[in-house]
């Protein structure tokens, strides 16, 4: 699952609160888990007390902009369904097996792993963070990860398992599920 929502955003006006989807098994289809992204000039996670707020129930995402973001105003929200995909167990499997990523697992995991990194403000070591930029620059206009990992990437799979794999600790660490 991509960036699903089909209302366009136009970063220099228009604000948004949209719909998180995490995924962990590989063995499953549907998320564990939802967080709400507030889209701006600076994109940041919905938060309380320092904590990223990650919830079971995706119908409850209007009620927690209201509990937790309502000092946030957003010009839209779009919750119905997730616009961001954050499919972790497919992007490390991209990233230590290959293949063609058709789908933009990796691009769209890393980016929002970043963003969620961020929020927390613990700082990433320079070289995890350099490998998470250099994978996701290469998603950009790349689907063969194989690709990158065996003729044209700077970071082995090594690297950008380990730099996905310390996010998601970080981001663990870092979050209220409510």
């Amino acid at each position: 699952m991509t960036q699903s929502s089909t209302i366009p955003r136009d970063p220099a006006t228009e604000t948004y609160w949209r719909l998180l989807a995490i995924g962990l098994d590989p063995d499953r289809t549907e998320p564990e888990l939802y967080g709400l992204i507030f889209e701006a000039e600076q994109d940041v996670p919905l938060m309380t007390a320092g904590r990223i707020i990650l919830f079971r129930d995706a119908t409850r995402a209007r009620t927690l902009i209201d509990q937790y973001g309502s000092h946030l105003i957003a010009d839209k929200i779009d919750v119905d369904k997730p616009f961001f995909w954050c499919d972790v167990a497919r992007a490390l499997h991209f990233l230590s097996e290959g293949g063609v990523d058709t789908q933009a697992s990796v691009l769209d995991a890393v980016n929002v792993l970043l963003d969620l990194t961020k929020a927390t403000g613990i700082e990433m070591e320079d070289r995890r963070r350099k490998a998470l930029f250099s994978i996701a620059d290469y998603c950009t206009m790349h689907k063969d990860l194989t690709k990158y990992l065996e003729e044209e990437g700077d970071y082995s799979s090594i690297e950008l398992v380990d730099a996905v794999l310390w996010c998601v600790g970080v981001v663990t660490v870092m979050t209220r599920i409510v």
